[in-house]
C-alpha cells in the first residue's frame, strides 16, 4: 500500500516517466493550418485581399481567377434560387466577427454556397450559415461540397438548413472540418415530399450507396466540432468514407436522435472515433446497411459517453497523417468556451486572424487541471499505453473523478 501511494504522489508531483498535463498539447483555438485529410488546403494563401459586403459582390469574388482572400464584412441575404454554385479554386473565405449568410427560402433552390465539381483548393473560416428551418424537400443545404478537393472548414457555425446544414457528396474528397457547430434553432415544416416531417438531419455524406469521389472513399475529419440542441439525425451520416471523429461533442436532445448513422456502400467505410465525448444523445451509432455483408468498420477510442459506448465493428484503421489528441474530459470545456467551436475568431478586413485571449467557462461545467493515467496496478503509464488504464481526473475546484477505460 505504501509503494502504491507513493507512486501516486510522485506522478502527482512531476516524474519524468509520467503522464502530465504538459504531456498534452494545448488547445489550438486558432490553427495556421488544417489538420486531418484536408491538411494540404492552402485557399488563398498571400493572394489579394478582397472585401465584399453584397452577393452581387461575393459571387464576383468566388468566380475571379487567381488566388485570393475573401472578407465579408456584413451579413448578406439569400432568397429563392439566389445560391451560389460555382467551381471555386484557390480562394480564402473569411467572415468578420458575427457576419452571416443568411437564406431565407425554404424551398427546393434555397441554399448559400455550392463547390461544384472541379473546385480545389479552398478555406472557409468564421462565418455563420443560418437557414429558414428544415423542410423535406430535397433541396439544398446550406453549404453543399459536391466536388471540392482539398477543403478546410474551420471555425463556423451551421443553423437551420432546409435539407441538411452541409454535406459532402458526389466527388467531394480530402476535407477537415474543424471547431465547427451545428445546430436547428427552428421548428421543422411538415409535409415536404422528400417524406419526413422532421428533416433537421445535419451533415450527409456520400449522395447514395454508390457514389463516392475517384479513389473510391470521402476522406473526411471532424475535430473539435459540436453538434448541438436541434439536430436530429446525421452527425454525420456516411457511406463509401474513411472518417476520423476527432475531439468532437454531442450535446442534443436525447429523445429519437441519433449521431453516426453508417453504412459500408459499394465500396466500403471506415470509422474512427476518438476521444469524442457524446455527453447527451439518444443513439450513438446506427447501422443503415441493408446487409451485413457490406465491408465497414468503426472503432472507438478513449471516448466519453453518458451511456454505453457500442461496440467496435471490426477494427478501423487510425489515421496515418500526424495530429495531437485532447483527453476526452477536456473536449467539452474546450469546445463550449467562448473560444471554441464555432464563428469565434477575431478577422480584421485585411484577413488577419485571431483568437480571444481569455476563456469563460460555463458556470455549471468544471475545469479540468489534471489528467493522469494509470494501469490496473497503480502504476503510472503514458497516455499512449494500449489496453485498460484508469483516468484520473483533477478539477480546479479540488475534486477529481476516476474511470477505467480501454486505449
Amino acid at each position: 500500500m505504501k509503494k502504491l501511494l507513493l507512486l501516486f504522489l510522485y506522478a502527482a508531483i512531476g516524474g519524468g516517466l509520467y503522464a502530465q498535463i504538459s504531456d498534452f498539447p494545448e488547445v489550438d483555438y486558432c490553427m495556421t493550418s488544417p489538420a486531418g485529410f484536408g491538411q494540404n488546403a492552402t485557399g488563398g494563401g498571400n493572394g489579394a485581399v478582397v472585401t465584399v459586403k453584397t452577393h452581387t459582390e461575393l459571387k464576383a469574388a468566388l468566380k475571379a481567377s487567381g488566388a485570393s482572400v475573401i472578407v465579408v464584412t456584413a451579413d448578406i441575404t439569400f432568397g429563392e434560387g439566389s445560391m451560389i454554385a460555382e467551381t471555386i479554386t484557390n480562394k480564402t473565405l473569411l467572415g468578420l466577427k458575427g457576419v452571416k449568410l443568411i437564406s431565407t427560402a425554404q424551398v427546393k433552390n434555397g441554399g448559400i454556397l455550392n463547390l461544384k465539381a472541379g473546385s480545389n483548393n479552398v478555406i472557409i473560416r468564421n462565418l455563420i450559415f443560418e437557414g429558414p428551418g428544415a423542410y423535406d424537400v430535397d433541396g439544398q443545404d446550406l453549404l453543399s461540397n459536391t466536388g471540392c478537393q482539398n477543403l478546410w472548414v474551420d471555425h463556423c457555425e451551421f443553423y437551420d438548413g432546409v435539407d441538411g446544414n452541409f454535406d459532402n457528396t458526389n466527388s467531394a474528397d480530402n476535407v477537415s472540418i474543424s471547431w465547427c457547430k451545428f445546430g436547428y434553432n427552428k421548428p421543422p415544416k411538415a409535409g415536404g415530399d422528400g417524406g419526413s416531417n422532421d428533416h433537421r438531419f445535419s451533415n450527409l455524406i456520400g449522395g447514395s450507396e454508390s457514389a463516392a469521389p475517384a479513389d473510391g472513399h470521402y476522406s473526411i475529419t471532424f475535430q473539435f466540432c459540436y453538434w448541438s440542441e436541434g439536430c436530429k439525425e446525421r452527425m454525420p451520416r456516411a457511406r463509401n468514407a474513411e472518417l476520423h471523429i476527432l475531439n468532437c461533442y454531442y450535446k442534443v436532445a436525447a429523445s429519437g436522435t441519433t449521431a453516426l448513422g453508417l453504412e459500408g456502400g459499394t465500396k466500403g467505410l471506415s470509422c474512427y472515433v476518438e476521444a469524442t465525448h457524446f455527453k447527451q444523445v439518444g443513439t450513438i451509432y446506427k447501422n443503415y446497411d441493408a446487409s451485413n455483408s457490406l465491408p465497414k468498420t468503426l472503432t472507438f477510442v478513449d471516448c466519453l459517453a453518458s451511456k454505453a459506448i457500442p461496440a467496435n465493428i471490426g477494427t478501423a484503421p487510425r489515421p496515418g497523417y500526424a495530429y495531437s489528441v485532447l483527453p476526452a474530459e477536456q473536449v467539452e470545456p474546450a469546445v463550449t468556451s467562448d473560444r471554441g467551436a464555432g464563428a469565434t475568431l477575431n478577422v480584421t478586413t485585411s484577413g488577419e486572424i485571431s483568437s480571444p485571449t481569455s476563456i469563460t467557462q460555463p458556470a455549471s461545467e468544471k475545469i479540468v487541471k489534471l489528467v493522469t493515467y494509470y494501469d490496473l496496478l497503480g502504476r503510472p503509464v503514458k497516455a499512449t499505453v494500449k489496453g485498460f488504464v484508469i483516468v484520473k481526473t483533477v478539477y480546479t475546484d479540488g475534486t477529481s473523478s476516476t474511470r477505467k477505460v480501454y486505449l
